[in-house]
């Protein structure tokens, strides 16, 4: 049914009813059923209430690195446009912040949430904490733009490196909420830490990227010293996970 959907249907088309798909594959309803719902969670299909299954569009490639910055992929390279300011306020940094960003227990934190739509549907959203005595004046400045652009900027402080990880979750309340998605939806979350050139944590956010539109893409280059005069070229996709993984 991947492949079907894949390459015989188009973005739109609606897929056959399941006694139709279980007469074609002499199987049972409930097996075409879990089908359809992995294909769901996958991102292939989507279910309309009352209209039926839904071939979706292929989802957003979003690369992990850009030539124009070592920190403009994803949610900062996304048209400005399509980014809304959800909250901004400053808050005592939560424990988990203190210790990601090396802070002391007392001092505060710009807590900035970003919401990001695509086809009128939020898709991702980003929660971003910086330390107030980093820039004080933050939540005064256009904060459509990406934090740390803003950070380069206005405070004259270069971000030179970054810790990132990435992590295949569900979703709970609170995110289901934000998305617009079942609880249990699965999602992609991209954690950073970005550090200046004197080694400080400039800002640690979270982005939730719902893993039905999302991929997110990578590509390796091994250049130099290492592989004399080869030069190899290595494609990686992460590609979204199913809700029971």
């Amino acid at each position: 049914m991947r492949d079907y959907v894949s390459f015989d249907l188009q973005p739109g088309d609606k897929i056959p009813s399941e006694t139709e798909l279980c007469d074609h594959y002499d199987l049972s309803r409930i097996t075409v059923r879990q089908a359809i719902s992995a294909l769901v969670d996958e991102g292939f299909l989507q279910k309309q209430q009352g209209r039926g299954t839904f071939v979706l569009a292929p989802r957003l490639a979003e690369p992990l690195t850009d030539p124009e910055h070592f920190l403009l992929s994803g949610f900062d390279a996304a048209d400005p446009d399509h980014i809304r300011v959800y909250s901004a306020e400053t808050v005592p940094a939560p424990d988990w912040i203190t210790a990601k960003l090396g802070l002391r227990s007392a001092e505060n934190v710009h807590k900035i949430r970003k919401v990001l739509s695509a086809d009128g549907e939020p898709v991702a959203f980003r929660t971003t904490f910086v330390p107030v005595r980093i820039a004080p004046r933050l939540p005064q400045a256009e904060l459509s733009q990406p934090v740390y652009a803003l950070i380069e900027k206005l405070y004259d402080i270069e971000a030179i490196e970054a810790d990132e990880v990435i992590e295949f979750i569900v979703a709970d309340e609170f995110r289901a909420d934000m998305l617009s998605v079942p609880v249990g939806h699965p999602l992609i979350l991209v954690e950073r830490i970005i550090y200046s050139d004197n080694g400080d944590a400039l800002e640690c956010s979270r982005a939730y990227y719902r893993a039905d539109r999302f991929r997110l893409r990578h590509r390796l280059r091994r250049t130099g010293a290492e592989a004399g005069d080869l030069h190899r070229q290595v494609a990686t996709e992460i590609a979204s996970v199913n809700a029971g993984v």
